[in-house]
């Protein structure tokens, strides 16, 4: 018995599979960061896992432009109007570089009292690293939009470019900086942000120089009506985003409260993790631009349709990687660190991560065909209210009904029940409400 339309798979894979490889870069620069970094002690590694958190903060707040710039490109470009498609690149990539400014210098003012709050043990060496990773942070905002554009017009293989010059570039440079090789000075986990930020860069002059191959021209446009409708689009999305990473940042406190060793084992598991769902991710992208595509052109029965064929693929894809995150974390941990009691925690949270990746998969991909439907309110109101209510309430209360030593498994318990029931709801809206939630904005 045929699972899923064969036509409606292939056609996401040739989209999602260079974006695979293209999403992987943050990943795999987050776990090279955490290698290198590994060999400074735990509690380097738990300074840069803290500052990732408060890094992820800062980069979300693009999703304020980033989101209703894919949406208004998809439809538009369902419906061939060019103009709009030129239009909203431009006033995107203004709004972008004036988004950065701002985002930047709140967050160079407010960061080191964060950290202090957030991971009072290693907030010194956390400060060294994200201090120079808002540079990183900066060069995100531009590059997010460029990736929109290429992303809205089903060009996905520039992506994987930049993505993979972005790699290399991250890779090369971590140990030499951080550990002082080639005789470069050494500087620590300040130089993996440094290696971060010189990697950002070439990988945006990589955008930068394929998008003149583009149909469309690329290049800051003075805001008009057009920039309030990306922004009234992207605006429930930025604020799910930033709610959501603030939840986490919350999340994260639970955490910490069981010791740097769970503080620990929980970034190793994160980053890890952060790589094996990225075919989830992209899947989710892929099925944003096709089902923006079909709304964009009126056949919104039709976008329904193709919908739920891209969830089941989701939730087949989920199973895979869950597989192999549980199985294969017992081999993966004891890479990144040569205490055992971490790696063996780290291994236990993704046994936890993969029994759910089917159904995180069902959320990522179900989530973004609404919103590429023209409802960006829906998925927030969701994906918030079972962060909070289903995670980081548990998070705080069941870590200390657990056997002694296990204090941060009641935590990733918690994580378990949020993506089971947000898996629930958002199947449940979708099969009811999807025809009244698809609406045309271009």
């Amino acid at each position: 018995m045929r699972v899923v339309r064969g036509d409606v798979a292939r056609r996401a894979l040739s989209i999602g599979w260079p974006l695979v490889v293209a999403d992987s870069a943050l990943s795999i620069a987050w776990i090279v960061d955490t290698y290198f970094v590994g060999g400074l002690g735990s509690e380097s590694i738990a300074a840069v896992g803290a500052a990732g958190y408060l890094i992820w903060l800062y980069m979300v707040f693009s999703t304020l432009v980033y989101m209703g710039v894919l949406v208004i490109l998809g439809q538009a470009i369902g419906s061939g109007n060019r103009g709009l498609v030129e239009r909203a690149a431009g006033e995107g990539l203004t709004l972008s570089i004036l988004l950065s400014i701002i985002v930047c210098a709140a967050a160079f003012a407010a960061s080191k009292q964060l950290l202090v709050v957030l991971a009072p043990e290693v907030d010194q060496l956390a400060w060294e690293y994200l201090s120079v990773s808002l540079l990183t942070v900066a060069l995100h905002y531009v590059t997010i939009l460029y990736d929109a554009v290429f992303r809205a017009l089903g060009k996905t293989m520039p992506i994987l470019y930049s993505s993979g010059v972005f790699t290399l570039a991250n890779t090369a440079l971590d140990p030499i900086l951080i550990y002082g090789r080639l005789g470069a000075p050494a500087l620590g986990v300040e130089g993996a942000a440094w290696a971060s930020v010189a990697a950002s860069l070439l990988g945006l002059l990589v955008l930068v120089y394929l998008s003149r191959y583009l149909d469309v021209g690329l290049r800051p446009l003075r805001p008009t009506s057009v920039s309030r409708s990306i922004l009234a689009l992207g605006f429930p999305s930025m604020v799910e985003r930033v709610v959501f990473v603030v939840g986490n940042v919350v999340y994260l406190g639970s955490v910490s409260r069981c010791g740097a060793d769970a503080l620990a084992a929980h970034t190793i598991g994160v980053r890890i993790e952060s790589l094996a769902f990225l075919p989830l991710f992209s899947i989710a992208t892929a099925s944003g631009v096709m089902v923006g595509w079909e709304v964009g052109a009126g056949r919104i029965a039709e976008s329904k349709s193709t919908g739920w064929e891209l969830i089941k693929l989701s939730s087949l894809i989920g199973l895979v990687v869950g597989a192999a995150l549980a199985l294969g974390g017992w081999l993966v941990t004891p890479i990144f660190t040569g205490d055992p009691r971490v790696a063996w925690l780290a291994a236990l949270y993704l046994v936890i991560a993969g029994l759910t990746e089917p159904l995180l998969g069902v959320v990522m991909v179900a989530g973004q065909i609404i919103r590429n439907a023209g409802d960006t309110r829906t998925p927030t109101l969701v994906n918030l209210g079972s962060l909070y209510i289903l995670r980081v309430v548990p998070a705080y209360l069941l870590p200390g009904l657990m056997p002694t030593g296990l204090c941060v498994l009641g935590a990733w318990l918690a994580m378990g029940i949020d993506i089971v029931g947000r898996a629930a709801a958002i199947v449940f809206i979708y099969l009811r409400y999807y025809t009244r939630l698809a609406r045309r904005v271009a």
